[in-house]
């Protein structure tokens, strides 16, 4: 009885170690009082990390919806990470379709 608590133990802290280690995959990019996506640097509008794309996509239009103008445009990119010169470079982003 011991074994069998000490494994199911085990395995609880496994699964709790392993659910805190996942990493975002998506960043929200939001550029507030805009209409449309800068081009350019991304870094200083980046406002959340997400698993999904649905969260990132809900958050950002959550946050336009918040504002106080009513505008906000938002991207969300997939797989960012810290390239050279502290620029950021993602695999592919997702816009709202409108």
């Amino acid at each position: 009885m011991q074994t069998r608590y000490q494994l199911l133990s085990c395995c609880a802290l496994l699964l709790s170690l392993t659910a805190c280690t996942q990493v975002p995959q998506w960043t929200l990019f939001y550029y507030p009082e805009q209409d449309k996506v800068s081009e350019g640097e991304l870094a200083p509008y980046i406002a959340g990390y997400y698993e999904q794309v649905e969260q990132c996509l809900a958050k950002g239009a959550g946050m336009a919806r918040l504002s106080q103008s009513g505008q906000g445009a938002y991207q969300c990119g997939y797989q960012c990470k810290e390239g050279e010169a502290g620029s950021i470079q993602c695999d592919r982003f997702e816009q709202p379709t409108r």
